[in-house]
């Protein structure tokens, strides 16, 4: 992305998240005015009300596409050791959110079946078939009873 930007000044989240940013001056920045450079993230920290920045820093344009645009392939974060843009890599999902997926993907087959067999039913009990509404009855409240045994099980 062009632009006219050669600096910005950006406020970083403890895990290295871009937060805030400011556009910084070129020549004070280059002349390493520590005056403008402290105004400048005085004015980044007061952007935020309670999320609490853990650096605070001023960035070349190149490292700012990164953070915002990044390369094309990865997104990019800020190594706190380091202080540079590396490619963010995102945490293992947690067994809970394994859980939860697993969960979901059950209740989305569930549904689906249980409308199919609602459908049916109401053909059923429109055709008068008493006997077809007691077998898609038995064929709902085993799934039913199949979907809770699938659920209790995801979660154990």
């Amino acid at each position: 992305m062009a632009t006219n930007v050669k600096y910005y000044c950006m406020g970083f989240l403890a895990d290295g998240t871009p937060s805030v940013r400011t556009f910084a001056d070129r020549k004070p920045i280059e002349k390493n005015d520590v005056e403008y450079i402290n105004d400048l993230k005085e004015q980044v920290k007061n952007m935020v009300d309670d999320t609490e920045l853990a650096a605070i820093e001023i960035i070349t344009a190149a490292e700012y596409n990164l953070y915002v645009n990044g390369d094309g392939e990865n997104s990019y974060v800020r190594d706190m050791s380091s202080g540079k843009p590396i490619v963010y890599v995102p945490p293992e999902p947690t067994k809970e959110e394994k859980q939860l997926v697993q969960v979901n993907s059950i209740a989305a087959d569930t549904n689906a079946e249980a409308q199919a067999l609602k459908g049916a039913m109401l053909t059923a009990i429109l055709n008068g078939d008493t006997e077809l509404q007691a077998e898609l009855k038995q064929e709902y409240q085993e799934l039913m009873n199949n979907s809770n045994t699938q659920m209790q099980e995801a979660v154990k």
